[in-house]
């Protein structure tokens, strides 16, 4: 399961970005990800890796900045016991 290429999948279907710019650097604002987008590539995310990710995980997401902060919150939150 690679969460940090699904998410840019999604990404970059959603805020219709190519996949091949989107980095682990890449600021969410630079993306285009506003509230709306958050949800639909959470959705997405969840649908691709057949997993549905806990609502107290997707919370620390607003903490967020880069791709690569998302990729770390997601990655722990599918390793917990319960994730």
């Amino acid at each position: 399961m690679d969460v940090a290429a699904e998410l840019r999948r999604s990404i970059s279907r959603i805020c219709d970005v190519p996949a091949e710019t989107i980095s682990d650097e890449s600021t969410l604002s630079d993306l285009g990800f506003d509230s709306l987008a958050a949800a639909e590539v959470l959705t997405d995310v969840e649908i691709r890796l057949g997993r549905e990710l806990p609502v107290d995980g997707l919370r620390r997401l607003t903490q967020a900045r880069t791709v690569g902060d998302v990729v770390r919150v997601l990655e722990d939150q599918l390793t917990r016991p319960g994730g």
